[in-house]
């Protein structure tokens, strides 16, 4: 529809997104979780866009650390390493409390999230981002669920084939998720949405999208607090890995 000149408010797009959510839901998919994406500006700048936006997680898309992936399942791949958290408790509608956020949060661990890095429009902008599931197509997460971490302070490190490609150092984590989370909240209070118990929530990159061509093994590493890989060929799957629970 994009390529084709259509033009939707983001009002219009976010309608669309949820009743692709819809149909998806009524044929067994499960939403598992949101996504805040466009919060860093190297991404929106990337991406033609000035404010975050939402996309869901469902748990056809939900992969365990070690997945084999066939890479034509994909339009135009592109990963981003990112932290994610699993909420124990429903977050208030009034998150603005810090420690009350940081209460809500059960674990906190690192992604791969997977994007079809697909734009059709003449002009960039958030409403196709929007409609599409802000590009969302999966995410690989470790196969234990990993604790808090034992400091406040983070550093993100992202490998191809064992090279690293980009590197976030000494970030703090309490931060990105307290920030995440109140963002996430407010945007999803406006669709009649919340964040409830058991969520993931992905906090959103803060290093650029990243293309993966075939025959690509990606890692990425939160120091000291565990990792997850992935990879992506032509090849039908031996091990797809996928989590459905």
């Amino acid at each position: 529809m994009f390529a084709e000149g259509i033009s939707l408010s983001e009002e219009q797009a976010y309608a669309l997104q949820s009743e692709v959510c819809r149909l998806r839901e009524l044929r067994g998919e499960t939403v598992v979780g949101y996504k805040i994406g466009c919060t860093s500006s190297v991404i929106q700048q990337q991406l033609g866009i000035a404010h975050p936006i939402f996309g869901r997680l469902f748990t056809t898309e939900r992969h365990g650390s070690g997945v084999e992936l066939s890479i034509n399942q994909f339009a135009a791949l592109a990963v981003e390493g990112e932290l994610a958290v699993r909420l124990s408790k429903d977050v208030p509608r009034d998150c603005g409390d810090r420690d009350r956020v940081i209460g809500c949060v059960g674990s906190v661990f690192p992604v791969i999230e997977l994007h079809n890095h697909v734009l059709r429009a003449a002009n960039r902008g958030a409403a196709e981002l929007i409609a599409n599931n802000a590009l969302h197509a999966g995410f690989v997460v470790p196969n234990l669920d990993l604790s808090l971490p034992s400091s406040d302070g983070l550093s993100l490190r992202i490998a191809l084939n064992g090279d690293t490609v980009a590197e976030v150092a000494c970030f703090r984590w309490q931060d990105r998720a307290v920030q995440a989370i109140a963002d996430l909240s407010s945007l999803l209070a406006s669709h009649g949405l919340s964040l409830r118990a058991d969520h993931v929530v992905l906090t959103g990159s803060l290093a650029e999208l990243i293309p993966i061509p075939n025959g690509t093994r990606v890692e990425v590493r939160a120091i000291e607090h565990g990792s997850v890989t992935a990879t992506f060929d032509w090849l039908n799957s031996t091990n797809q890995n996928t989590m459905q629970s």
